[in-house]
């Protein structure tokens, strides 16, 4: 595979990420069947499942262990998921209790699509092409220009800070079970909460539908 054409790919990819996340949150939100078709069709299972997958299973042929979905380093990648964790417990533990906290901690931990397209995907390309550091500092920079447009700048360079850290554990384990889903639902919830998102039960239904749609995508594209 000529690293350039794969280097575009994701490059691409990114920019879609922005505009699909920018336009959700800033043009179309209001319209609930077209923010559906933008968020749940376009972004989660076409550009951050269907799409890598296929790369990694037909252009590639790495096989789904080129999104980090592997048992290899299973119980190092299941501890430092637990590290991350108790790392940003702190910033959920006042919402304990509250409305939402729990929705929303199972909204998040259904959701590998962004896990798939951070780590599997960016970071992964990135490794490939330039090697691990900048593949994490990459991968960080990437994950801030897409919310760029949906978050404060504060809350950009934080986030930054987040995935360097999420992509130097990661790097170790090439796992995806380092980051989900113990990791995301206690990570994530950190930042949707803090920044004022709230997740009905309504959302966790679907996101659970849309966790099997995945799923059942992921294994149809793997099959020979």
């Amino acid at each position: 595979m000529n690293n350039k054409k794969e280097l575009a790919a994701t490059v691409v990819t990114v920019l879609i990420m922005w505009a699909a996340y920018y336009a959700d949150n800033n043009l179309i939100g209001d319209n609930m069947i077209l923010s559906l078709l933008v968020s749940l069709l376009g972004t989660v299972i076409l550009l951050c499942v269907v799409f890598p997958v296929y790369w990694v299973t037909r252009v590639t042929d790495e096989g789904i262990k080129g999104l980090g979905i592997t048992g290899r380093n299973l119980p190092l990648a299941v501890i430092f998921s637990l590290i991350l964790s108790l790392w940003r417990f702190s910033e959920i533990r006042e919402y304990i209790g509250q409305p939402f906290f729990t929705s929303s901690i199972l909204f998040n931990a259904f959701s590998i699509w962004e896990v798939l397209f951070i780590f599997g995907w960016l970071y992964t390309r990135y490794k490939r092409s330039f090697g691990e550091l900048p593949a994490i500092l990459l991968t960080s920079l990437c994950v801030g220009i897409y919310h760029i447009g949906t978050l404060e700048t504060d809350r950009i360079i934080s986030l930054c800070v987040v995935i360097v850290v999420c992509g130097v554990f990661y790097g170790i384990t090439n796992s995806i079970f380092t980051v989900w889903p113990i990791y995301w639902a206690v990570g994530c919830s950190a930042s949707t909460l803090g920044s004022g998102m709230r997740f009905p039960m309504e959302m966790v239904y679907l996101a659970v539908i849309t966790f099997f749609i995945q799923i059942i995508i992921i294994v149809f594209l793997v099959r020979p």
